[in-house]
């Protein structure tokens, strides 16, 4: 009887520690749970911040204004810095030698679309003498090129005249070829700074219309008109232009 007492004391003590690391493996499999839940929860948080879209767009559209200042200053003419003309100057569609500005815009976007290039361009380009401020003459001699995925190209010399001026747009028509050109002062509004409109009359296109034209589209409407824009004046990734 003796024996049996010392026997059941070390079952008890045996089954009380078993119990005792039980509970701090249990308790140890919750910490370690608990904490890879946390980290992975943590790790989830940071992963939403540095993808969120909308971090990401404010972040891009800050490095590419900080480019657009950093080409401004870079450029040498002080009154075409900050004339009508500053975003076709920024982007290198406005050129000065001596005492004229040359202009050439590619308007290689023919219609509504992704706004990927199209395999041909339509280019425009003309000159006029430059003073101490910017004066758009009356009447402009201009060159059109059509050149690219087509069966042969195209070239065409006439003369734009000065129809409407504003300081937010400048339009000029060519009644011979029934082309108007509109320039903008500022690419806010329809997401460039150029159209071209071919076949059409000298009021068709007007300080009225103009800015909601791309929007009133109506493929289906045969009146419905739809401008060329070109690539260079509608893209916003200005390190396209920051060693040219």
């Amino acid at each position: 009887m003796k024996q049996i007492i010392p026997l059941f004391t070390l079952l008890i003590y045996c089954s009380c520690g078993g119990q005792s690391e039980k509970q701090t493996a249990t308790q140890d499999r919750h910490t370690l749970v608990g904490d890879s839940i946390g980290n992975t929860i943590e790790a989830k948080t940071n992963l939403t911040k540095k993808t969120n879209p909308q971090n990401n767009l404010l972040q891009w559209e800050k490095h590419h204004d900080s480019l657009r200042n950093e080409i401004l200053k870079r450029k040498e003419n002080i009154m075409l810095r900050n004339s009508f003309l500053q975003e076709f100057y920024i982007r290198n569609v406005v050129s000065v030698l001596k005492d004229s500005l040359f202009m050439k815009i590619p308007f290689n976007l023919h219609g509504p679309d992704c706004g990927a290039p199209d395999c041909y361009s339509t280019d425009i380009s003309f000159s006029f003498k430059l003073g101490d401020s910017l004066i758009f003459p009356k009447n402009i001699q201009f060159y059109e090129h059509e050149h690219g995925c087509i069966d042969k190209e195209k070239n065409l010399t006439g003369s734009f005249q000065l129809v409407e001026q504003t300081d937010r747009h400048v339009i000029y028509h060519s009644a011979k070829y029934k082309r108007t050109l509109v320039l903008f002062s500022s690419n806010a509004e329809n997401g460039t700074s150029a159209f071209y409109f071919t076949q059409v009359g000298q009021h068709k296109i007007n300080g009225k219309n103009v800015y909601n034209i791309t929007e009133d589209y109506n493929e289906e409407d045969k009146q419905s008109i739809y401008p060329f824009t070109s690539w260079v004046l509608t893209t916003n990734e200005y390190g396209n232009f920051i060693n040219k």
